[in-house]
């Protein structure tokens, strides 16, 4: 058992209220500086490194700056961080996944035995259903108002889910799979966070993940147990897991029958399509010609086949290309030349498309809970 990094211990302090946590961690982890505002990063800006940037202390809800985002695999330190209730404090050790409910043989699985199972490797974008919620402009929104970094991608090592419900035998009864993790609510009258995935998800490429881009997964997202659910939104996945219950029903839970719903009643589950300029930022100074324009690209429905960008709102689009494969689940890095003809002020925007036909709207449609806003991100710069 080893403390805490530096970073954790300062984040849980803010999560916790400066409640002295310990938590078991197998590798140091860099420390990054926590801002408590909701849009940009003054550190970086100001010359420094980036910084998560803070909305809520308790629970923890972070987002990751623009500046994370321009790497295949964004850095632990600076992955978002978002959380419903409160981490947990008092966790079993050795810390044990059970699975029961309509299984012939109910399995109780250490850590260490789960590390011992055949091993995948998952690339996976991780996205909150709210990301872009205070770009909405709507009177009143509940919720976090993020801005544009409640997204992160990671390369996840763990075991298939399928691999250990086969283990387990699951029947054919079982058609929704219940997710409980350690975590608690910081009231008792607020309901436990519980939510359930449909067979055919727990059956595909659903992963119960150990490690985060090579390293034990931290305890802020998730450590020692995650569900990784590729191509949905984070909401289904479930942090500090400890029980899977096979059932034939979904979860009767409130974050289920209640939360996560569209406004017409419908479940929220994959990730619209959608892109994010990385470079240039907010305010940047260029020179005229020709500027490179950066950026990640992600859908929950087929892979992204189009990236496209515009300088005179949206008449015209300019291709861009691509700097990393398609593979479903995992966004795609791109580039795009900008003609810059004169100086002073400037935008640009980027539209992602997917395989299955979808295209980001201008401005995607509000809703009351401010899910899925995938309206096209345009950045305003200085030329000279």
């Amino acid at each position: 058992m080893r403390d805490i990094s530096r970073r954790e211990a300062l984040t849980l302090a803010l999560a916790a209220a400066a409640a002295a946590v310990v938590r078991p961690s197998e590798a140091a982890e860099g420390v990054s500086s926590l801002t408590p505002q909701a849009t940009g990063s003054p550190a970086a800006r100001a010359g420094g490194p980036p910084s998560l940037i803070i909305h809520n202390a308790r629970p923890l809800d972070a987002e990751a700056p623009i500046e994370a985002l321009r790497t295949f695999e964004t850095a632990n330190d600076l992955f978002f961080v978002r959380a419903h209730h409160l981490p947990p404090t008092d966790t079993p050790s050795p810390w044990t996944l059970m699975i029961d409910g309509d299984v012939k043989t109910p399995l109780t699985l250490s850590l260490d035995e789960l590390r011992k199972m055949p091993a995948v490797k998952q690339a996976a974008t991780l996205e909150c259903a709210g990301n872009g919620r205070g770009r909405f402009s709507l009177p009143a929104t509940s919720g976090v108002q993020w801005q544009y970094g409640a997204v992160s991608n990671a390369t996840w090592t763990g075991v298939k889910l399928s691999t250990l419900l086969e283990r387990a035998g699951v029947q054919d009864s079982a058609l929704h799979f219940w997710m409980e993790g350690a975590d608690k609510a910081p009231i008792p009258a607020a309901p436990k966070f519980l939510r359930s995935i449909p067979r055919d998800m727990a059956l595909g490429d659903a992963v119960i993940a150990y490690e985060m881009n090579g390293k034990p997964l931290p305890y802020l997202h998730g450590g020692p147990l995650r569900l990784v659910m590729p191509r949905w939104y984070g909401m289904a996945w479930t942090k500090w897991l400890t029980h899977i219950h096979a059932r034939p029903t979904e979860s009767d839970n409130h974050f289920m029958i209640r939360g996560y719903r569209w406004a017409d009643g419908s479940p929220v589950n994959f990730m619209r399509v959608k892109s994010v300029i990385t470079s240039p930022r907010e305010g940047d100074q260029v020179r005229v010609g020709t500027t490179k324009v950066t950026g990640v690209a992600w859908t929950g429905t087929g892979t992204i086949n189009q990236i496209g960008i515009s300088t005179d709102d949206g008449k015209s689009w300019v291709p861009g290309r691509f700097t990393t494969e398609a593979r479903p689940g995992t966004w795609r890095m791109w580039e795009a030349d900008a003609p810059i003809a004169a100086a002073g002020d400037q935008r640009v925007r980027a539209r992602a498309t997917d395989t299955d036909g979808n295209t980001q709207p201008d401005q995607a449609a509000p809703n009351g809970a401010g899910y899925g806003n995938n309206s096209i991100h345009e950045v305003r710069f200085h030329a000279r």
